[in-house]
């Protein structure tokens, strides 16, 4: 997603720079091969810097293969790798806030997810408590990533009291691009492939690189968090429907799941950033 974002600040007259683990083959900025675990160097790449972009981590591969279809949960079987990967990203995260508030840096973006719910990964069989959930929800993650995501969150929180900093923690449905298409028309057919925590919400990877834009081009006080998912669900069922079918628990249901519209509310986000999805893989 990081390309994304450097393509669409940079068509928009951005000067920018960009850190990464790894080299990308094309890129229309200035980027350097970093180890953000390493504080001492950002410090000096955030000098005389404006605002950071920040969305790395380290993957958590149960996100993607964790899901027992048969039994309806999420299964968890490498406990230490995920451990490491808990503390890793925390500290890089950490990291990244921390050098920018000592360069002085007066905008940040920052990566969370829709995790920080605990409807994403849960250990435990958990429910929204209303929908669409919007960002006063309880958050209640169980899992490694959604909990990295939460205490990102509260690292933002710190950084703008102490400093004053602009911070956006956008928490991004899950961000699939044009290659995959054919998977999301394929989980059509399989509404609970998943779990039902996504509630059908995804982002296509131009919306979230707009997204960031958006945050880093509004101005607001101290620390907010926005969900960001495109406005409808992959599935051709109206969101009402599906709830009542596959979650008959939540009962207390409020405007704005009308036709297909996500289960997450945007509504903050377009108030606060002007932004809407534009952009569609299900169509």
């Amino acid at each position: 997603m990081g390309q994304y974002v450097v393509r669409e600040l940079f068509t928009h007259s951005h000067a920018v720079s960009s850190l990464d683990a790894i080299k990308p083959r094309e890129c229309p900025c200035p980027t350097e091969v970093a180890d953000l675990t390493k504080f001492d160097l950002l410090i000096d790449r955030f000098k005389n810097v404006d605002a950071v972009v920040h969305l790395a981590r380290i993957r958590f591969p149960y996100t993607e293969t964790g899901f027992n279809p048969a039994q309806q949960k999420w299964e968890f079987t490498d406990a230490a790798g995920d451990a490491e990967r808990f503390g890793q990203n925390i500290a890089i995260t950490n990291n990244v806030l921390a050098a920018a508030q000592a360069a002085g840096v007066k905008k940040i973006v920052s990566g969370s997810s829709l995790a920080v719910y605990g409807l994403y990964y849960p250990v435990t069989e958990l429910r929204p408590e209303y929908l669409p959930v919007d960002e006063a929800h309880p958050l209640r993650p169980q899992d490694p990533y959604g909990l990295t995501k939460l205490l990102g969150e509260k690292l933002c929180d710190a950084v703008t009291q102490k400093s004053g900093a602009q911070i956006a923690s956008l928490r991004f449905a899950g961000v699939y691009t044009e290659a995959h298409r054919s998977m999301l028309l394929e989980r059509k057919k399989t509404p609970i492939v998943r779990g039902t925590g996504a509630l059908w919400s995804y982002i296509d990877a131009r919306d979230a690189a707009r997204a960031c834009r958006l945050a880093l081009d509004a101005d607001f006080t101290g620390h907010q968090a926005f969900n960001i998912c495109a406005r409808s669900t992959i599935m051709d069922a109206p969101t009402r429907e599906l709830v009542t079918h596959y979650l008959p628990q939540v009962k207390d249901l409020r405007d704005g799941l009308e036709g297909c519209s996500s289960g997450y509310s945007v509504v903050k986000a377009k108030r606060m950033l002007r932004f809407e999805s534009m952009c569609s893989l299900v169509d």
